[in-house]
């Protein structure tokens, strides 16, 4: 995950954006663009490769004034060295212009994936929501760029409208599924409705995701309300969201975020989790070190030996993690680890 920009239009109740207060945001600002393509370079220049580039973190990255050319650069770094699987931005659209429509809607083999950020249906609770009033805005924004796509038939990017489920917007549910539905069918989009995972595919997704929550107790509430309504909704869910197991405030696991997922922020610093949002676990910054030498450097090596051994004794943000029970969460295997090493 790259984050382009700290900064964002909005101020969602359920992300770190609405505490004013947060260290995240005692500077703001976005990553420097030769810095974006030092990073590409590096990546390209190791064979390095990841599943996926997310361009998004704790900020709205379509604010970064060089947008389009940052996106382009990923694409052509994907394209010529297989470094990428697939590109994604996640957005709350308020920025969506034309001209990010137009930089969007490429012609790019490279997998490419939108996540509209809604989780509402209506002016009243998107400003419940999201602090903001911008809902007509972003409906306004999100039609055109389907419209385009539609027009121009672009494969990329692949529309995921996403709704993050509380309980202070799960009446909104059904509503949802059928705004975006019909506005999709209308436009002659091949559109499904899926729940806890993004399915494989091309085609536009009406997507509810689970509310990763700040403590366990309220995450056990949360868990259960989304449960009850992806249920109402005839969805499926992975197993380890079937039943209704108790959210416990200690990590237990091997978190994958070591192997897995490294988080860079807008300044360049490098971490290895996207809920490590003051930046404890930061192994250094790719201003001064290639992100090559500092993902497979000592001390990413020392830590990564610790956490195969569930031992988060000189991590204490990672402590009482209860993500890895989260749906939001993707694993990691022993016989991965082993390979990993074997690899190094």
């Amino acid at each position: 995950m790259v984050e382009l920009a700290n900064r964002c239009s909005l101020a969602c109740v359920h992300c770190a954006v609405a505490d004013t207060a947060h260290p995240h945001f005692d500077q703001t600002g976005y990553l420097n663009v030769d810095m974006a393509d030092a990073l590409f370079t590096d990546l390209a220049r190791h064979g390095i490769g990841f599943d996926a580039l997310i361009m998004f973190w704790l900020g709205e990255p379509l604010l970064h004034p060089e947008f389009p050319r940052i996106w382009a650069s990923a694409l052509r770094t994907a394209a010529e060295n297989e470094t990428f699987g697939k590109i994604e931005v996640h957005t709350n659209a308020t920025h969506l212009t034309p001209r990010v429509t137009a930089a969007l809607l490429n012609l790019s083999d490279v997998p490419q994936v939108i996540h509209f950020s809604l989780d509402a249906t209506d002016r009243d609770r998107y400003l419940e929501v999201k602090a903001k009033d911008r809902f007509e805005d972003v409906v306004r924004n999100m039609k055109f760029f389907l419209a385009e796509k539609a027009r121009l038939k672009a494969r990329f990017p692949r529309p995921v409208f996403q709704f993050i489920v509380g309980s202070n917007n799960v009446d909104q549910v059904p509503e949802f599924r059928a705004m975006w539905t019909t506005v999709c069918e209308e436009l002659g989009l091949p559109v499904r409705v899926a729940a806890g995972h993004v399915p494989p595919g091309e085609d536009a997704v009406v997507f509810f995701r689970q509310l990763d929550c700040p403590t366990a107790e309220l995450q056990e509430r949360e868990n259960a309300i989304y449960r009850q309504a992806m249920a109402e909704q005839g969805l499926s869910l992975p197993d380890q969201a079937s039943g209704g197991e108790s959210v416990q405030p200690e990590n237990q696991g091997v978190c994958a975020g070591f192997w897995k997922s490294p988080v860079i922020s807008w300044d360049g610093s490098v971490t290895t989790c996207t809920r490590d949002s003051t930046l404890a676990n930061t192994v250094g910054s790719i201003r001064d070190t290639a992100f090559s030498a500092l993902w497979w450097g000592e001390t990413m090596r020392r830590r990564r030996e610790a956490v195969a051994q569930r031992d988060y004794s000189e991590l204490k943000v990672c402590q009482t993690c209860f993500i890895p029970k989260s749906l939001n969460y993707t694993g990691i295997s022993s016989e991965e680890i082993s390979e990993y090493r074997d690899v190094l």
